[in-house]
């Protein structure tokens, strides 16, 4: 709720205090407006699924936090991204996500059933697994923030996961990737996350502990940052790396959380907002799960 200026009364208000008043009220213009975009409220969500056992697989299953109503920039911006991250080959109707669900659904299940018709019932092929989980994980008044959890088995030693994000500005449905770090921002971050890496994800002191557990060898020289965009969360920025990026399957997907406080000096401008609207009314009653408290 917005706070009603205090002007101190002592009698009859002089003609000189009024125009000061005035005038200091004038050298914020944007305040008010700031703290309605603030406020903006929850997107409308509908959580739809589809999920086929065809024969003796586990079978697929994909699920979706899914925008519904109008037919805005954001809604659209966030639809897109989830067709993407199933394949971007469905060119039906983006507001149907029932049918978008299905058409990728069914592609998986009848490509189970012709390996198991090839290499029969008993062998992998039986146990084959599609599991897609897109997400709303955070949200402010300023922006949401969704993740992708991809889990796929078609016989062989072991599956392939996958976790990323995407996170949209609601004004416009914008997507940030890693174009939201300045370029100094980005070279910071580098040793950041390399020693929350080492000392909170593998658990080790020394940096040649730590090297000894990666694939790049000129990790010792320049840290790679992850190839897909950090993850925003209630409580801070998640960077993620893939199975098989720095480390052995063995090692999961290593990931490290920067709260925001210290991320300030890292972003670009155009990203300070929304940055700063992490401890805003709808991020302060929005649980781990990015879903509205009471």
């Amino acid at each position: 709720m917005k706070r009603k200026q205090q002007v101190p009364y002592s009698g009859i208000l002089s003609i000189a205090t009024l125009a000061v008043t005035l005038s200091l009220a004038a050298c914020h213009p944007t305040q008010d407006k700031e703290k309605q975009e603030n406020q903006t409220s929850n997107i409308e969500l509908e959580n739809i699924s589809w999920e086929e056992r065809p024969a003796t697989a586990e079978g697929c299953k994909i699920s979706a936090s899914y925008p519904i109503g109008e037919d805005n920039a954001l809604n659209n911006s966030i639809r897109e991204w989830m067709n993407e991250r199933l394949g971007g080959t469905y060119s039906g109707d983006l507001k149907d996500g029932k049918n978008m669900l299905a058409f990728y659904g069914k592609a998986k299940a009848d490509e189970f059933k012709s390996n198991m018709l090839a290499y029969g019932d008993d062998s992998a092929m039986g146990q084959s697994v599609y599991y897609v989980q897109l997400k709303k994980v955070f949200e402010t008044g300023l922006f949401v923030s969704y993740t992708s959890e991809i889990y796929t088995y078609a016989g062989g030693a072991h599956g392939g996961e996958s976790l990323t994000g995407g996170m949209f500005r609601k004004s416009d449905g914008r997507n940030f990737g890693w174009d939201m770090f300045t370029f100094e921002g980005k070279e910071k971050l580098r040793n950041m996350i390399k020693e929350g890496l080492k000392k909170q994800y593998f658990k080790v002191q020394s940096d040649e502990e730590f090297y000894d557990m990666l694939f790049p060898e000129n990790a010792r020289y320049s840290f790679p940052l992850p190839e897909t965009a950090p993850i925003w969360r209630f409580n801070g920025m998640q960077f993620v790396y893939q199975q098989y990026e720095i480390a052995p399957y063995s090692a999961g997907m290593p990931s490290y959380t920067v709260s925001y406080d210290s991320l300030k000096g890292l972003v670009t401008a155009t990203v300070r907002p929304l940055l700063e609207s992490t401890t805003d009314s709808i991020a302060r009653n929005t649980n781990h799960l990015g879903i509205p408290k009471g």
